[in-house]
């Protein structure tokens, strides 16, 4: 039987990426700041209000914030040059 449905097309056009995504906040918080003993609820509350100020690349998928790991890893890459 042959297959006739379409593949699933990314940005690049060569499918979806396999590029991690970073699923809720507390993860991303990890990704950024690491495991800091004692602030970790800090550390999400940063992470939430960079979210609300859209200072942070990130994107919702069921009611979670979610983010490429590429796409952080360049972020704070920009952070630095800037500073």
């Amino acid at each position: 039987m042959k297959q006739n449905a379409t593949p699933l097309v990314g940005a690049n056009g060569s499918g979806l990426s396999e590029d991690p995504v970073i699923v809720g906040a507390e993860n991303i918080a990890l990704v950024i700041y690491g495991e800091i003993e004692g602030k970790r609820e800090g550390n999400i509350r940063r992470i939430y209000h960079a979210i609300s100020k859209k200072e942070l690349p990130t994107f919702k998928l069921g009611g979670r914030v979610h983010a490429r790991r590429s796409t952080i890893e360049r972020w704070i890459e920009q952070q630095e040059s800037a500073a």
